[in-house]
């Protein structure tokens, strides 16, 4: 048998016998397998995607600004400034961005917020969860709205993460604590101090007040030197009754009633403000210790608007 007749048998035997050819077997070896469209995103494989933790939930936010001419990010959470970092030796929204993840991982795991608290120590104040150091609070972390007192600085910042975190109660300021034990030996001024603490209560007892408007939201409270001016063009005062309305007419007299505690005041607008997102006034110091929200720098409150004290 020749060459060609011997081919030719070999080409019929693999028609019948269904052999794959030597071509043919080599194409599939060197075939690539592509996968169907979609089981791969942004580069993660499916795997990946199957055992990738679910993200918790962010309930801060980060606002980069300057402060005194220095770079500075503030954190907030549920829309409420908590901390301010300043730029010294490292950048300040990469702190607030640690800090920031940290507390989400503590909203994701549903920490106790009364396990979260203030402290004080020869080594400086700080912000500790379950007595693990959450922020350490210095000249390049404080309040946003600071006291200029780091101790304050401190509680303020801790009572609005036990709040924001978890509706735990605010702690009680050490420092007041101390006054209020020495208070006994100033027997003098004792009775002044208690017939003063009812008048913000005097005009809330005059039925004829007429409620014109009613509103509520979230208040905090200012304080600087007697030297700076008002809107109104006034010197502040900060023992004063009065706050900063972003509308109301000057001179108008509300009563702000702190739905934490039941307290109220009635103070007159003679500023303007506040100017941060979800905040509805800025009662003064004086008005702040009536209502009794220093420690907590905030409080949710109820604005009545009235009319002929």
């Amino acid at each position: 048998m020749n060459n060609t007749k011997l081919w030719s048998v070999v080409a019929l035997s693999t028609t019948v016998l269904g052999l794959p050819s030597v071509a043919s077997a080599a194409t599939k070896k060197t075939s690539p397998q592509l996968p169907p469209s979609g089981d791969t995103t942004n580069g993660e494989s499916e795997a990946t995607q199957k055992t990738a933790p679910a993200t918790p939930t962010a309930v801060t936010q980060i606002h980069a600004h300057t402060l005194a001419g220095k770079q500075a990010a503030t954190l907030y959470v549920r829309s409420i400034p908590v901390l301010t970092f300043v730029g010294q030796e490292t950048n300040p929204v990469e702190r607030a961005n640690v800090i920031a993840a940290k507390i989400n991982q503590l909203v994701a795991s549903k920490v106790d917020a009364n396990q979260i608290t203030a402290s004080w120590t020869k080594n400086g104040q700080s912000i500790k969860v379950n007595g693990e150091e959450l922020v350490k609070i210095d000249a390049s972390t404080i309040l946003p709205d600071t006291t200029n007192d780091l101790a304050q600085d401190t509680l303020q910042a801790t009572n609005r993460l036990r709040r924001l975190i978890g509706g735990a109660q605010p702690l009680n300021q050490p420092t007041i604590a101390r006054q209020e034990n020495t208070q006994p030996q100033q027997t003098a001024k004792q009775p002044q101090v208690a017939n003063q603490q009812p008048t913000p209560q005097k005009p809330q007892q005059n039925t004829n007040a007429k409620v014109k408007a009613t509103a509520t939201g979230t208040a905090s409270y200012y304080s600087y030197g007697n030297s700076t001016r008002t809107a109104t063009g006034e010197r502040f005062n900060p023992q004063d009754l009065t706050a900063a309305h972003r509308t109301l007419p000057f001179g108008t007299r509300v009563r702000v009633t702190n739905n934490w505690n039941g307290r109220s005041v009635i103070v007159r607008i003679n500023d303007r403000g506040p100017f941060i997102r979800g905040r509805i006034i800025d009662v003064s110091l004086g008005a702040a210790r009536q209502l009794g929200m220093i420690s907590t720098g905030i409080a949710s409150v109820k604005v009545e608007v009235l009319d002929n004290l």
